[in-house]
């Protein structure tokens, strides 16, 4: 298919400020989730790798295994079958280490994208106010001034070094960095790193990235002490020279601190520097929120907005407040936590919109007044209509009762059929591994 002239200048236009930021954190995110959808395919292949080696190294000691004269059960290695038992042993040893060492891979690449999505925030932060160039210290000779054409590829070299030199820092450094340029960009004290309980997840991880790369994953003094310094949990049963490891339920916390700060950091430097793009900012961080609902991650959706209604203290219209509101009373509800999610509806007033009135009532469980509602609502309603019915995860648990596909039929002429997302591949493996340890 041949792309028409206005297919091509939408995508090369240049992006808006705001969407240099939703751009980042939406590539951020998908780049992250790759990487926790992708783990549990590369430890089932390792596991079977490794049981495979395993399997043929207890039938090569089954044939050579016999019995003395006591019973005693005695395994030889015939000569000539040396090489066949060192090959196999090697290929049991290479399994086994990759178990070790390929989990580590992801940790090591968790952390090189938040480093590359730091450097694209931190450049949109730049064209959004070009102002921020003018507080950057760099020393140039008249020679190599006159080696630019022009003044603006000086200053995009300049920038471009800035966001090296950041990138060079610890992450709990670039965080006081960006405090400190932001706080004598905007005149006023700005902080970061306060209010912020996941920061030490967010420093261990990094930490324990530096040593995969330099250590071979051998704790050091220094990860100790950067630990301690940040009150990382546990530290205290660390000693010099442990090996470290990634197991599945490790990279959970490490893959949800990473996104909780990236998510973070991205609407606070949003909401500070284009307050007039609020309502955008606010709906880029519903649909982060409404993706984790949707995809079974309900206690990151319960910190993400426990942040837009009790952190953010402005928002682009109040409708979207409201909304926040109601999908954390939802996090809640799809936790089995009903009574926080009813009082986290009760302390609202939700009299207004038939939308509002409809999700309090399915969250109440009053599904006689839900149907009245929807009924009320009818079938070509702007905001709720049949997709929105068969896949919105508020209306997860109401779906399954008579009321809800009794209703449904009656406003689409049509029975209702399940449409439930498949859980994700990270999301159902890590639901294996804790149903395994319960059992």
């Amino acid at each position: 298919m041949i792309e028409d002239n206005k297919g091509i200048e939408n995508r090369f236009r240049k992006l808006e400020d705001f969407e240099l930021l939703e751009t980042a954190i939406d590539s951020y995110i998908l780049e992250i989730e790759s990487l926790a959808e992708t783990l549990p395919l590369v430890i089932s292949l390792i596991a079977m790798k490794q049981r495979d080696e395993n399997n043929k190294m207890k039938k090569f000691i089954k044939s050579n295994t016999t019995e003395n004269d006591t019973g005693e059960k005695q395994f030889k290695i015939p000569i000539n079958q040396f090489n066949q038992f060192n090959r196999l042993d090697t290929d049991c040893n290479i399994a086994t280490a990759a178990m070790n060492i390929l989990p580590r891979t992801f940790v090591v690449a968790l952390v090189s994208q938040y480093d590359a999505y730091l450097g694209n925030l931190y450049r949109a932060l730049f064209n959004i106010k070009p102002q921020l160039a003018y507080s950057l210290e760099k020393e140039f000779s008249f020679q190599e001034i006159l080696k630019y054409k022009d003044i603006d590829k000086l200053i995009y070299e300049v920038i471009e070094k800035d966001i090296e030199n950041l990138l060079r820092a610890s992450h709990f450094e670039q965080l006081k960095v960006l405090e400190r340029k932001i706080s004598k960009s905007i005149g006023k004290e700005f902080t970061l790193t306060t209010n912020l309980p996941i920061l030490s997840t967010f420093i261990e991880v990094a930490e324990r990235r530096n040593l995969f790369v330099h250590c071979n994953g051998l704790v050091s003094q220094q990860y100790i002490e950067n630990c301690k310094k940040h009150k990382v949990i546990n530290i205290e049963n660390v000693n010099i020279s442990d090996e470290l490891i990634v197991d599945p339920i490790y990279f959970e916390n490490a893959y949800k601190a990473y996104l909780e700060i990236g998510v973070k950091l991205n609407q606070v430097l949003w909401r500070k520097f284009l307050p007039s793009r609020l309502i955008e900012a606010d709906k880029n961080l519903n649909n982060i929120a409404y993706d984790l609902l949707y995809n079974g991650y309900y206690d990151m959706a319960q910190i993400l907005l426990n942040f837009a209604t009790e952190e953010i203290s402005k928002y682009g219209n109040q409708e979207m407040r409201k909304i926040f509101v109601i999908n954390k009373a939802l996090a809640f509800y799809l936790s089995n936590d009903k009574i926080t999610a009813n009082n986290i509806i009760d302390a609202e007033d939700f009299s207004i919109g038939n939308e509002f009135k409809l999700a309090v009532c399915v969250l109440k469980e009053n599904f006689e007044e839900a149907k009245k509602i929807m009924i009320k609502i009818g079938p070509k309603d702007e905001l709720i209509g049949q997709e929105e019915y068969q896949e919105w995860p508020l209306f997860k648990v109401f779906r399954e009762t008579d009321i809800f596909k009794e209703t449904f039929r009656i406003l689409f002429k049509e029975d209702f059929i399940i449409r439930e997302a498949p859980k994700k591949a990270f999301h159902s493996f890590l639901e294996t591994i804790r149903s395994k340890k319960k059992d």
